[in-house]
Parts: structure tokens; C-alpha cells; sequence
């Protein structure tokens, strides 16, 4: 879970500086599934409450960098 948590922020942080290079942008769209499959196995609410928000992040990171490619 640190390695998502970390590589969520690195992503979103990259999408606010500017445009992310091919390979973070494939490893961001990557990282939101992951979220999808551990989330629903985290028993502590903080944490799945923490986590859900850094899946938003990452979605947000996503949905910013696909609109500035069009």
C-alpha cells in the first residue's frame, strides 16, 4: 500500500507540474485498477477511507492528463 500511496502522489504531482512522459502516464494508468482490486480488502476504515481518496487522486491525475492529449 506505501507503493501505491506513493507512486498516486508521484502521478498526480506529475500531472499538476505539466505534461507526464509515456511511461508515468502508462503507470498511472495502470494504478487505478490496482486500487479497485485492494481496496475491498482493507479492514480498517481509516485506511480504506485514506486509500479511497488516493484512488480519486490518481482517477483525477488520469482524467487531467487525458484531456490535455486532445
Amino acid at each position: 500500500m506505501v507503493m501505491l500511496d506513493a507512486d498516486a502522489y508521484g502521478f498526480a504531482s506529475g500531472v499538476l507540474a505539466g505534461p507526464l512522459s509515456e511511461q508515468r502516464r502508462s503507470g498511472l494508468t495502470r494504478l487505478t485498477p490496482v486500487f479497485e482490486k485492494v481496496l475491498p480488502m482493507i479492514d480498517d476504515e481509516y485506511a480504506t477511507t485514506y486509500y479511497t481518496h488516493v484512488r480519486e487522486m490518481a482517477v483525477l491525475a488520469a482524467e487531467i492528463e487525458s484531456l490535455r492529449q486532445k
